[in-house]
């Protein structure tokens, strides 16, 4: 059971758990009176935590100090006002026979991680001779002790794997308040909003096109999967971690997907990187007969890795003037005559054009408009939030483990969904619906 009164702990009696400052207890707040505002008082931290967990939920600090500096604050401000609230009553509750009543706020500072923050301070004062009173817990947020910088890095800690709950605790702690009134339901609904972004329902997102492909996180692979629908918008759908790209973590986020409502047997366009893993986790999960585009742009480096430098330039222009045709057959043809010239010089390379060929064609082969085929030939929109992924991840230097990778990476990613814009020929979409239809209804009669 939580401690009935909010504590603030002064230098003398208990010890530290962390060896650090001892403290002493004072009572400053009845729980029982405080926890009656709760709707009021935490509704807003817990407002403006929701927010900013799900943006920064891995150890990032650059860039982020603002949004962490204002957590602290939020925290803070709650904290002050639970001692007010047990001091004077209910904010707007007449209370008989109290001494103190609210007078507004002056301006104050507190200590963030060993540096003066401005904040406005609430005021209270005596009835009669308007004497002011001094908050305990404000002058405790006036330290500058080892002991409350600790207190700030668990409460970032917290944030990013996702322990928020113990991250207030600590960080309220910290500062010689005991975190008891701090509503561990509050939290724990905090921490549930972000689960629930993750776990989403795909039931009723009228899917044309999936994107499946890899990005390299603290040495360990995230394979994302990315939807865009009917109107040509773009959808995160998840992701999973591993330490490779292998058949088992591609088959468990598609049947994720599918769990969580994506359809399997209507027909949608796959691009995907070009992984052989991949590929047999896709057939898996949608049938060998589900439409397949691998992704040129991973073709074309597959094959030039093969290649001395003196080779790749002329062997790369040939590839991307063959996928730029607009037949089929004449494309086909084009990358066939490159691979048998390589065959004799560069024979590796020669089959790694040859691997996967016919599927590195299949927006040729369904008809597509060519500004439609240049916006789903490659994973190359799900490459560029791959970039901000490894651009926020550029200052991480320790990685605590892989789920920690993962969360940092849905972090980056669902920013990178705020900005995401509708594909380049949307309005030609209506195409490949109909493309795709026929596409099923050919199968379908060949069967």
């Amino acid at each position: 059971m939580a401690s009935s009164t909010l504590e603030v702990k002064t230098a003398t009696s208990i010890t530290n758990k962390k060896g650090l400052s001892p403290m002493r207890t004072a009572k400053v707040v009845n729980r029982n009176d405080v926890l009656k505002e709760h709707e009021r008082i935490l509704k807003p931290l817990e407002a403006r935590v929701k927010g900013i967990v799900v943006n920064i939920l891995g150890d990032v600090q650059a860039n982020l100090g603002a949004e962490l500096h204002g957590i602290a604050l939020e925290v803070m401000r709650a904290v002050m006002e639970l001692e007010i609230s047990g001091i004077v009553g209910p904010k707007g509750k007449h209370v008989d026979h109290r001494t103190y009543s609210r007078w507004g706020t002056n301006p104050g500072s507190v200590i963030v991680d060993g540096i003066k923050v401005g904040c406005d301070v609430p005021r209270v004062v005596e009835q009669g001779n308007l004497k002011g009173y001094v908050l305990k817990t404000y002058q405790h947020f006036r330290q500058r002790s080892e002991l409350v910088r600790r207190a700030y890095r668990d409460l970032i800690r917290g944030i990013s794997t996702r322990r928020f709950a113990e991250g207030v605790e600590a960080f309220v702690e910290g500062h010689g308040i005991s975190a008891s009134t701090i509503s561990r339901h509050m939290v724990r609904a905090t921490a549930r909003k972000v689960e629930e972004l993750f776990s989403r329902s795909l039931q009723n997102l009228d899917l044309a096109v999936l994107m499946i492909d890899g990005v390299k996180v603290g040495g360990h692979t995230v394979v994302i999967a990315l939807g865009i629908d009917t109107t040509g918008a773009k959808h995160v759908l998840g992701l999973r971690q591993g330490a490779t790209e292998t058949t088992a973590v591609v088959k468990g986020l598609l049947e994720d997907l599918v769990a969580r409502g994506l359809e399997t047997d209507r027909t949608v366009l796959i691009v995907i990187d070009g992984a052989k893993a991949l590929r047999k986790a896709v057939s898996d999960v949608f049938g060998e007969e589900a439409p397949v585009q691998r992704c040129t742009v991973h073709k074309r480096r597959n094959v030039l890795e093969h290649l001395s430098k003196s080779n790749q330039a002329w062997v790369s222009r040939r590839m991307t003037e063959a996928y730029a045709l607009n037949d089929e057959a004449t494309s086909q043809r084009e990358l066939l005559a490159l691979a048998n010239e390589l065959e004799k010089s560069d024979p590796d390379a020669a089959r790694s054009l040859r691997e996967g060929l016919e599927e590195t064609l299949t927006v040729l082969r369904l008809g597509l408009p060519e500004q439609l085929r240049c916006s789903l030939r490659s994973t190359n929109i799900i490459e560029s939030a791959n970039n901000g992924i490894r651009d926020r991840s550029r200052n991480v230097k320790r990685w605590s483990d892989g789920k920690q990778i993962e969360r940092w990476t849905a972090a980056g990613l669902l920013e990178t969904e705020k900005k995401f814009r509708r594909i380049k020929g949307c309005n030609l979409m209506p195409m490949l619906i109909a493309a795709l239809e026929n596409y099923r209804k050919r199968k379908t009669e060949a069967a």
